[in-house]
């Protein structure tokens, strides 16, 4: 969830963030894994200017790896998969259907991401085609609609139904102000909730490879998949990938978060990082946020991706190199 937030406001949530990051240091919750992985994370995170929390889960062979793997951090627009999950709950349930129409009001306009707010009301799009928006451009529109339809309450009460017990929609953000006051969750239940989208372990199958393919058309690719042998077109354009990427970002003032399920040769993982700090409270693709969970995907790709594995067609050596230049 993204905003164009003043000055003044990104120096207030600094200083709030920076209270919290004394707090964090002293409790570092959650770290655990191989050794080289851990050394190869201290490396990307040691010049950033503020804190990262991350969690991966080999689905092959049930390695972990987690850095503040289960402090209490800021979500954005990452939540949203939880949302999503609610709905299709609900629509196995059948309290809601994916094909009815809703009309877009003028009282639903919300600022930050998304296109529904800069379209004239009276829009009707399905409730499935809002489930799109809300997951592919993060559409702030169309997530609003759906909380309202779907219940806050309920939204966290089936969080806490999948062992989420530190997932929490809040829903009392104003834009500006701070982040957590949207929602808040911790590295490893995002990625537990990953797990369980990608393991058709809590809805069913059809269900989650609904949810599946909404994540796999996601048009933000700044994050997680910044440094993968990833093209997000390649279906399009006829030619058969070996990595999939299926993800969901989440951007504010001086955070950056995003979740995601990748598949590659010999191997199916999922990972969640969430970095919060930055003094940098601006929106460009190459934020100092944005690559520095860029280059903890691509360790834990370099890990556990078998060596070769991938056709040196689908990589960019340019980038690559990238991935090794210290976020700052």
């Amino acid at each position: 969830r993204t905003s164009r937030g003043t000055g003044v406001g990104a120096r207030r949530l600094t200083r709030a963030q920076s209270e919290r990051r004394q707090e964090d240091e002293v409790d570092d919750a959650g770290r655990f894994g191989d050794d080289g992985i851990l050394g190869r994370i201290d490396e990307a995170v040691a010049a950033f200017p503020g804190v990262l929390g991350m969690y991966a889960k080999n689905l092959t062979t049930g390695e972990e790896v987690g850095h503040r793997a289960d402090a209490v951090m800021p979500t954005a627009s990452t939540i949203k998969v939880g949302i999503m999950a609610e709905l299709y709950r609900q629509a196995e349930a059948g309290t809601v259907d994916l094909a009815q129409r809703v009309t877009v009001h003028p009282s639903d306009w919300y600022g930050g991401t998304g296109v529904l707010k800069e379209f004239a009301p009276g829009l009707s799009p399905t409730i499935g085609d809002l489930c799109r928006m809300m997951i592919v451009v993060s559409d702030n529109v169309a997530t609003g609609i759906l909380v309202r339809m779907l219940g806050k309450d309920r939204i966290n009460q089936s969080f806490r139904d999948w062992g989420l017990t530190n997932t929490q929609l809040v829903w009392n953000l104003q834009l500006g102000g701070d982040i957590r006051q949207y929602a808040v969750s911790t590295p490893r239940e995002l990625g537990r909730l990953m797990e369980l989208i990608a393991t058709d372990a809590f809805l069913s199958p059809a269900a989650c490879a609904a949810m599946r393919d909404h994540l796999g058309r996601q048009q933000h690719l700044e994050q997680i998949p910044r440094y993968l042998p990833y093209n997000q077109y390649a279906t399009e354009l006829g030619r058969a990938q070996p990595v999939r990427v299926m993800n969901k970002i989440g951007n504010y003032m001086g955070m950056r978060a995003d979740v995601a399920m990748v598949t590659a040769p010999g191997v199916r993982f999922v990972l969640a990082t969430i970095n919060e700090g930055h003094p940098d409270p601006h929106f460009h693709v190459d934020h100092p946020g944005n690559v520095l969970n860029g280059r903890i995907a691509r360790i834990i790709f370099d890990a556990w991706v078998p060596p070769g594995a991938v056709p040196a067609e689908w990589e960019s050596s340019a980038v690559r190199g990238k991935a090794r230049v210290t976020a700052t």
